[in-house]
């Protein structure tokens, strides 16, 4: 039990002399609780360090597509009329496109004059294209917002809205898709059938606002007809999204897009640059200030560091084009961070001989430096690699510090109630001495 006071009997500042004591007994204590927030501080310093090596491995993963490499971009030269757009399987050259009529869905609407008499009630038969027709019931006394809300609950391939045209209530009925194959036909019953309309040949009280049509244009003096005004089909890797009818043909150009591959180069260069530096400050030693990094002399690092710098050290035999990263005006620089010379890399880029993608990925036959470079880091980053097994023995180190430290500051315990207990007793013992030499006293006085 800790004294606080001093001696009761004795005079003697107890608790202080017990801190004193104590205060030697934890030195060790202070010694391990040091040492396990060291490898807590490697445990931190490796998990910055594998999460820049998935970010690097990330950016290589990116180098080994093919489409990284082969991306393109389209224009059109009148923009108003279509719009385009293009991807990796998109062949460069030049097209001659002349839309001479958009795509168009069918509406039919009522009377602009005569609301519909709806009071007998009845059906309408509703056949999209050559399909089967789909019946819509409309019960005696129902409304046009009864019909309207049954012919789009019966998913026949139309839809219908309600228009004040100031007079009356239209009802409209539309295609849900464009194109000749999606016009409708309609065949009332009952007190329905005014609504009847045959596209082929409109009569009837029914009236026809918009014709099904085709969306027809030509490419390079071919005719192509499609039901949308979305054509993904009639040129490889090429989407044209037609806006309006054109006044002569127009050009469209595909060309190369090298600035996704720009991109990716520079992300790539950038996540290495960042593990570099991040594996730089960790292991450093500054002679003048004594201070060591975290991972300062750590074998783990050093063969990390190793491997990721003996991707780049050598050429790769077995492709046909370039084969150094200096080819692509990348360069490794004294302190190991990575360099890109953007005109050099342009330059490759452009060039078919150097097959740049060839370089970073691999031909089939041998692994390019990205692919080389994402394999070892998977490697790494497994369950049973390198950097999974130095995280793992230093977590069993901190925990057998946490098994030591419970078991000292046991001891502790009991050491200090040992000396509460001898510094108790000498209390007493102290107390009673001084009580005995003051009778002493006393009693020589009276002789």
């Amino acid at each position: 039990m800790a004294i606080s006071a001093a001696g009761v009997g004795s005079g003697l500042d107890v608790g202080s002399i017990l801190n004193q004591l104590m205060a030697v007994e934890r030195q060790p204590l202070s010694r391990l609780q040091e040492q396990q927030k060291s490898y807590q501080s490697k445990l931190s310093a490796f998990g910055q360090l594998q999460s820049a090596m998935s970010k690097l491995q990330d950016a290589a993963t990116v180098l080994t597509k093919s489409t990284t490499f082969s991306a393109t971009t389209a224009s059109a030269g009148d923009t108003k009329a279509f719009t385009v757009s293009s991807t990796a399987s998109a062949q460069t050259g030049s097209y001659n496109i002349e839309v001479s009529q958009l795509a168009r869905a069918q509406r039919t609407a009522t009377s602009a004059t005569t609301a519909p008499d709806l009071t007998g009630g009845g059906s309408i038969d509703i056949t999209l294209g050559t399909g089967t027709p789909k019946t819509v019931n409309l019960a005696a006394g129902g409304t046009l917002q009864d019909l309207r809300d049954a012919i789009n609950a019966a998913d026949a391939g139309v839809s219908a809205q309600i228009v004040n045209n100031g007079t009356v209530n239209q009802l409209v009925i539309s295609s849900k898709e464009t194109g000749a194959a999606n016009a409708f036909k309609l065949e009332g019953f009952g007190g329905l059938s005014e609504f009847s309309f045959d596209p082929a040949a409109p009569a009837g009280d029914m009236v026809s606002v918009q014709q099904a049509k085709d969306a027809m244009l030509s490419i390079d003096g071919l005719a192509i007809t499609r039901s949308s005004n979305t054509v993904s089909d009639a040129i490889e890797g090429v989407t044209l999204t037609l806006a309006k009818p054109t006044e002569s043909e127009t050009t469209m150009t595909v060309a190369r897009n090298d600035e996704t591959a720009k991109k990716a180069i520079d992300d790539f260069a950038k996540a290495y640059n960042e593990l570099n530096s991040l594996i730089r400050s960790q292991t450093s030693y500054n002679a003048e200030t004594k201070k060591a990094g975290t991972l300062n002399g750590d074998t783990g690092v050093r063969s990390i560091q190793s491997q990721l710098r003996g991707v780049f050290s050598n050429p790769i035999s077995g492709l046909s084009g370039a084969t150094m990263l200096s080819d692509a005006g990348i360069s490794i620089r004294t302190d190991g961070s990575m360099s890109v010379d953007s005109t050099k890399l342009a330059s490759a880029l452009a060039d078919p001989s150097k097959k740049i993608a060839e370089l970073f990925a691999g031909n089939g036959t041998v692994d390019g430096f990205a692919k080389t470079l994402e394999t070892r880091i998977k490697d790494m980053l497994a369950t049973d690699g390198l950097l999974t097994s130095r995280t793992d023995g230093i977590n069993r180190t901190i925990k057998s510090f946490d098994s030591r430290i419970e078991a000292f500051e046991l001891r502790l315990e009991k050491v200090q109630a040992r000396y509460s207990a001898q510094f108790t007793a000498l209390d007493a013992a102290m107390s009673s001495m001084s009580t005995t030499s003051a009778y002493l006293t006393q009693q020589l006085a009276n002789l």
